[in-house]
């Protein structure tokens, strides 16, 4: 069911977190267990030799600069992805971005993407300054320059950040009846919620391969509307605004934000109809 689709995520697969109240960034890392890796090394000739782990920290950071300083550590630690919290933020929030982090990272390897992957599990603030300590930062005593990523993300740090709302159909969730507040429920067990991806300006072109996509600042008005159609166009026999048009542009798959940048004007319009709804 949910298998490895980043927008399709079983309950059971969110990792369990144990965060402070504080404002931070959580770090994930996969590290391969061998005798001479730096960290989780193992004997020659261990049955776990070969096998990969997942390393989660936590480290507080200011809220303003958050975004920016999540984008240089990741890249300058190489780190598999960073996850932005806020200390508002459920766990299960941050859960839920994380385990979508991982994801979506093999899914644009796959495509041959960046996988610098920053994600966020509230809606991230852009506007702050770069930090000024962005050039160098330490991760579990491990020091590297800003950018020392792979060759093929020269290009990553381009010129601004821009955040995009993911939509994610969580499958046997425990309050999985629940849709968006407000709005019509889906089917029974699922639920739709919305994991923030932080790119830069290079990295978002990328990802779209050309396609001009909708206004930022529309997507994100409309944007409960379109959880609630995600839930609406998976429940046979509901009634979804401008049905035809919609199921056309989606052609058999689930709403996704890529979609609604493949086919802005449908899907917009759809969630148009059913209102500005908390996300």
């Amino acid at each position: 069911m949910a298998g490895g689709d980043p927008h399709a995520i079983a309950a059971e697969d969110l990792p369990r977190l144990r965060l402070p109240y504080a404002d931070g960034l959580i770090t994930i890392d996969r590290v391969r267990r061998l005798p001479d890796s730096p960290v989780c090394r193992v004997r020659p000739g261990d049955p776990a030799e070969g096998s990969v782990v997942t390393l989660v920290d936590f480290v507080m950071a200011d809220p303003a600069q958050a975004a920016r300083t999540a984008t240089a550590l990741v890249r300058a630690a190489d780190l598999t992805a960073v996850a932005v919290h806020a200390r508002y933020a459920p766990t299960a929030a941050a859960a839920l971005a994380v385990c979508f982090a991982g994801r979506v990272r093999d899914a644009r390897a796959g495509r041959g993407l960046s996988v610098r992957i920053v994600v966020a599990d509230h809606r991230p603030e852009l506007s702050g300054p770069p930090p000024g300590s962005a050039g160098v930062v330490a991760v579990g005593g491990a020091r590297g320059p800003a950018g020392a990523g792979a060759a093929g993300d020269a290009d990553d740090a381009g010129t601004g950040l821009i955040r995009v709302p993911h939509i994610v159909a969580i499958h046997d969730w425990p309050n999985g009846p629940s849709g968006p507040q407000g709005g019509p429920k889906g089917p029974v067990g699922v639920t739709d919620r919305v994991v923030w991806e932080i790119m830069s300006a290079d990295q978002h072109r990328a990802w779209l391969g050309g396609v001009p996509g909708p206004d930022r600042d529309g997507l994100e008005r409309h944007l409960g509307g379109l959880v609630a159609l995600a839930g609406l166009v998976r429940a046979p026999g509901a009634q979804v605004p401008h049905r035809e048009e919609v199921l056309r542009a989606l052609a058999g798959g689930p709403l996704t934000t890529e979609a609604v940048h493949r086919h802005p004007g449908p899907l917009l319009a759809a969630a148009a109809v059913l209102g500005n709804r908390e996300a």
